[in-house]
């Protein structure tokens, strides 16, 4: 087993407090004998005025808030894993609105070495429109005005290898309201994910409604880790997150929680950083797994295979693709054995498509 520790914060629009706070959450950590450190979503800054904060995010190879956790985690020879904003390159913000002040909501994987070891960008962006349940009408779909992330987020594109963390496991990287979306989670399982962390900053009528139950059932339908960072509490007089950071295991149980802004006696203040601290054992995973074999179980030959086409990273060797006809051959044979029908894996691609993901996958690591 290892120890990890879960965070919640509550970020202003002051780079250099929120950075003060994580370090002191990383060393607390660390001397709690913790070998990674979970932060939230936008652990950098939270900003109401968008033009402050295109103005705050910077790339990431010179980001002052990643640069400073990269050293920390160097010291203290653990991981941390955070939530950013990341000034596009001048490449990617050509291809933006004249004038965009878009960034990117990064999620950044730091080893023990200081090294950034992957990262990346969400890909749903937080856009609704919340009703009073009495004034809810039917409105179509297309007239529904969007208001939300896509005004200040530019969506990623690409889903990263889950993050190989050793004894920790393979960590599955995901942002916030990604947490909807049982595509991703269902790609990243089978890449391989023993973990799955959800950073995230969740509004407080969400939260309140959903946020617990939709981080539970992640464990549960995809048998691994869910650890959920959070912002928590008034980051000013305009916004407030929902806090309730989260650690479950592979067959639900909750392995800790933090509070919700509805227990505190203050909800107009920032709830105080902390952490919780949690058991990681793979061998969990395994025993879940085994118990409920969802892999064999999935009728993939009736409704097909979801991102089949992210099937294949860029971290598989050529080599190995030559080996998925008997892979397959030994799948369908282990599925007969249970009773279930033939089954279509991912087709493996031409190595001009394995040169493409991997050429993507460069961009991005």
């Amino acid at each position: 087993m290892v120890l990890i520790a879960c965070a919640q914060m509550c970020s202003t629009d002051n780079v250099a407090h929120n950075l003060a706070i994580s370090v002191k959450l990383a060393r607390d950590a660390a001397a709690a004998g913790a070998a990674a450190l979970f932060l939230p979503e936008a652990s950098d800054y939270i900003a109401n005025d968008p033009h402050l904060g295109y103005l705050l995010a910077e790339p990431l190879a010179t980001h002052t808030y990643t640069l400073g956790l990269q050293a920390i985690a160097k010291e203290l020879g653990i991981h941390i894993n955070a939530g950013i904003h990341e000034r596009p390159s001048p490449d990617e913000a050509a291809s933006e609105e004249p004038g965009s002040e878009r960034v990117f909501n990064t999620h950044v994987s730091i080893g023990p070495d200081g090294k950034v070891k992957a990262f990346y960008r969400k890909l749903h962006l937080f856009d609704i429109q919340l009703k009073e349940a009495d004034k809810a009408q039917a409105i179509p779909r297309e007239k529904l005005p969007r208001t939300g992330e896509h005004k200040k987020i530019i969506p990623g594109s690409v889903i990263p290898e889950p993050v190989d963390m050793g004894d920790i496991g393979r960590v599955g990287l995901e942002i916030c309201y990604d947490i909807r979306f049982p595509e991703l989670h269902i790609i990243l399982r089978r890449k391989g994910a023993d973990i799955i962390t959800l950073p995230s900053a969740f509004t407080v009528p969400t939260g309140r409604a959903h946020w617990y139950t939709l981080v539970r059932s992640v464990a549960i339908n995809y048998q691994v880790y869910v650890i959920a960072a959070a912002q928590a509490g008034a980051h000013s007089s305009q916004r407030s997150s929902w806090g309730e950071a989260l650690v479950f295991d592979p067959w639900g149980v909750e392995l800790g929680r933090l509070p919700s802004i509805d227990e505190v006696d203050d909800p107009t203040q920032p709830l105080p950083p902390q952490f919780i601290l949690a058991d990681v054992d793979l061998a969990r995973v395994q025993s879940v797994r085994e118990q409920i074999p969802l892999d064999i179980q999935k009728r993939d030959d009736v409704y097909g295979v979801v991102g089949a086409n992210t099937f294949v990273g860029s971290s598989v060797a050529e080599s190995e693709l030559q080996h998925l006809g008997v892979l397959e051959r030994i799948w369908r044979g282990v599925r007969s054995l249970f009773g279930y029908g033939s089954v279509r894996l991912p087709t493996a691609p031409s190595t001009e498509t394995v040169v493409t993901a991997a050429g993507a996958g460069k961009q991005y690591y």
